[in-house]
């Protein structure tokens, strides 16, 4: 069993903190019309929110690849540059959506972590994303609603850790050193209720007043 309370750990964790509350939509929205994206449209900092305040499609997309990055980048320096344990990948990845939705910088208010989630899982396992998007998509053809398919799509996260788990050819990074399957299902967990915890809309039946 590896040790949770090391110091490699917590300087990962904080790091990566760190690097998941740079908040990408708040300064690109700010340079490019001087609005406060936590005070327009949903208030949320992310991509969708950022593309409604400043109705331009380049500064959407600039904040989706900038919030994917940020999440893959950091996991893939951990697991594959550095080759630390895979509890501490899982940590970092964490501390990465944990920092992206509740930056320190915004007093704690900043985005739905599905890009960055989006990232990490690109670089730990990618099928997960396939699988993710085939959820989401179904479920937005059906309500028409992106929260309602963001927090289906989320709300299947740890379903799909464990199905993927059944699949030889999707289960994937075995070798990283310390990986289990537990791991994996606890941390996609812990993950899927970071998440959520940005969607409390949906559990309100806001949705509707929502842009």
């Amino acid at each position: 069993m590896q040790e949770l309370f090391t110091i490699e750990n917590i300087l990962v964790f904080v790091l990566c903190y760190v690097i998941g509350s740079i908040p990408t939509a708040y300064i690109i929205v700010k340079l490019k019309t001087n609005k406060d994206v936590t005070r327009e449209g949903s208030g949320n900092v992310g991509t969708l929110n950022s593309f409604q305040v400043t109705k331009s499609k380049s500064v959407g997309i600039a904040v989706l690849l900038i919030d994917l990055l940020k999440g893959a980048i950091p996991v893939y320096v951990i697991m594959h540059t550095f080759g630390y344990e895979y509890l501490t990948v899982m940590l970092g990845a964490c501390a990465v959506i944990l920092g992206h939705n509740y930056p320190v910088w915004l007093k704690f208010k900043g985005g739905r972590g599905l890009a960055p989630g989006a990232g990490l899982f690109l670089i730990i396992n990618y099928y997960i994303v396939i699988g993710w998007c085939i959820v989401w998509l179904a479920v937005f053809i059906f309500k028409k609603s992106v929260l309602i398919a963001n927090t289906a799509a989320t709300f299947s996260l740890p379903v799909l850790v464990i199905l993927i788990n059944f699949l030889d050819f999707a289960e994937l990074n075995q070798s990283v050193k310390g990986y289990g399957t537990l791991y994996f299902i606890v941390y996609s967990i812990l993950i899927t209720l970071i998440i959520l915890s940005r969607h409390t809309e949906v559990f309100k039946g806001k949705v509707k007043k929502i842009n």
